[in-house]
C-alpha cells in the first residue's frame, strides 16, 4: 500500500502538553486556540479555557495540579510544568495506557519510550539538570503531592528530554524543526494541509509525543511533522512504497546544519551517531559551506547577524525589530543560495515573519528556503 508524497503517515495527540507561559493569557490551555474572552480557572487563576468542554476535558489532569498552582502563585518554567504533568500522569497510572484510536498505525504508551537513564547518569551536565529540576519540583509540590522515587523521576525526566519538541528553554535543550517545517509544509498546499503559519505550534507548547516517537532519524528525511492545534501530523515528503513505519524517517536535527554540527547535536541529545546518506554526501556539505561569488566579509556579517538575533531573542527583544535586522542583513549580504548561514538567516526571518503575522514576508522567505531543503 505505502504512502504517496503529501499523504498522512500518522496523526497523534500529545501524551502531555502545556502552553508556554508567555502565551497562556491568549490561548486555551487545552485546545490551544486563540480567543479574546478566555475564562480563568476559578481556583488557581493560572490557566485559561475557551469554554466548558475544554475545561472539563483538561480537568482530568488539572484537578491535581490546580491546588499546587494555587499554593504557589509564581508560575515555574515551562519545562517544570510539563515535568509536573508527566509525573501526575504517571501517578494516575496513565504511563501504560495506549490510545488505540489516537495514534494508529502505531500504538505506544509512555512506558514504551526510551529514557536513556543510564546515559544521563554518566553525563555530568544532564545529571545536574535532573537534580535541579527535581529539587525544584519537590519544593513546588511540597505538602500537596507525594512524588515517586528518584529512579522513577529520572525515567520520566529522560523521556521528557528526548521526546518533546520545542524551542530551547530554561534547561531542556530540546530540538526543533524550525524553518524546515515551515518551508516544507508550504509545499503541501495542493494537499490542503494546514500551513504552519496557522498553527506555529512549536512556539506555544512543550509536549510529549508517543506514536511519532517510533520513527527513526535520517539527516535527509522522507517525512515531516506539522501541527493542527494539539495534534501532530506526519506526512510523507516523497513516496514511501513499502508502507512500513520502519522505512519512515524524520530528521531530529536541522538537515541544513553541517555534518559535524548534526553529529554533535545527535550525540549530545540522543546519544547516537548517524552515517546515513546525508552524512556521506560530500557534495551537499561543500555547497552548504561554499563562498562562491562572495567573500569572507559577507560570511562574517551573516554570522554576526545570526548571533545578534540570538542575543535579542534571549533578551526577549521585539520580534519586529529582529525581523527588520534579518531583512537588512539579507539585503546586504551576498552568499550562495545553499550556504548554511544564508539559509539560517532566511529561516529566522521566516519564523519572525510568522510571529509578527506578516504572511507575505513569511511566504517569501519560506519559498526561498524550499530549494536548499528539498
Amino acid at each position: 500500500m505505502g504512502w504517496t508524497q503529501g499523504s498522512v503517515v500518522m496523526e497523534a495527540r500529545p501524551y502531555a502538553h502545556i502552553i508556554c507561559q508567555k502565551y497562556a493569557e491568549e490561548r486555551c490551555n487545552f485546545c490551544l486556540k486563540s480567543f479574546g474572552n478566555l475564562k480563568k480557572c476559578a481556583s488557581c487563576k493560572n490557566v485559561r479555557y475557551c469554554g466548558v468542554a475544554c475545561q472539563k476535558t483538561d480537568w482530568k489532569i488539572h484537578k491535581t495540579e490546580c491546588p499546587i498552582m494555587r499554593r504557589v502563585p509564581n508560575v515555574p518554567t515551562d519545562s517544570i510544568r510539563l515535568y509536573l504533568r508527566l509525573v501526575l500522569l504517571h501517578l494516575g497510572h496513565s504511563s501504560s495506557f495506549k490510545d488505540h484510536k489516537a495514534e494508529a498505525p502505531c500504538i505506544r504508551g509512555f512506558n514504551d519510550l526510551m529514557s536513556h537513564s543510564e546515559n544521563i547518569k554518566t553525563d555530568k551536565k544532564r545529571t545536574e539538570l535532573f537534580h535541579i529540576a527535581t529539587d525544584f519540583l519537590r519544593a513546588y509540590t511540597h505538602g500537596v503531592l507525594q512524588l515517586p522515587n528518584d529512579d522513577t523521576l529520572l525515567d520520566i525526566f529522560g523521556k521528557q528530554t528526548y521526546t518533546h519538541q520545542s524551542k530551547v528553554n530554561s534547561y531542556f535543550r530540546a530540538l526543533q524543526y524550525g524553518s524546515l517545517l515551515g518551508a516544507q509544509i508550504l509545499t503541501f498546499h495542493k494537499f490542503q494541509a494546514r500551513p504552519l503559519a496557522k498553527y506555529p505550534f512549536y512556539r506555544w507548547v512543550d509536549w510529549g509525543k508517543l506514536g511519532p516517537s517510533v520513527l527513526d532519524h535520517r539527516c535527509r528525511p522522507n517525512a515531516v511533522a506539522s501541527f493542527n492545534g494539539p495534534r501532530v501530523v506526519v506526512r510523507a515528503v516523497e513516496d514511501i512504497p513499502s508502507g512500513r513505519l520502519s522505512d519512515v524517517y524524520l530528521s531530529y536535527v536541522d538537515p541544513m546544519a553541517t555534518v559535524s554540527e548534526r553529529h554533535q547535536q545527535l550525540q549530545e541529545q540522543y546519544y547516537f551517531s548517524c552515517d546515513c546518506n546525508g552524512c556521506l554526501n560530500t557534495d551537499m556539505e561543500a555547497r552548504m559551506t561554499s563562498l562562491e561569488g562572495s567573500n569572507k566579509g559577507d560570511l562574517d556579517k551573516a554570522i554576526a547577524c545570526l548571533q545578534a538575533i540570538d542575543d535579542m531573542r534571549k533578551e526577549q527583544g521585539e520580534a519586529s525589530e529582529m525581523l527588520s535586522q534579518c531583512e537588512d542583513c539579507l539585503t546586504n549580504v551576498k552568499l550562495p543560495p545553499y550556504n548554511v548561514h544564508l539559509v539560517r538567516l532566511r529561516g529566522k526571518a521566516f519564523d519572525l515573519a510568522i510571529e509578527t503575522e506578516q504572511w507575505d514576508a513569511a511566504l517569501k522567505f519560506g519559498m526561498a528556503n524550499l530549494k536548499p531543503y528539498s
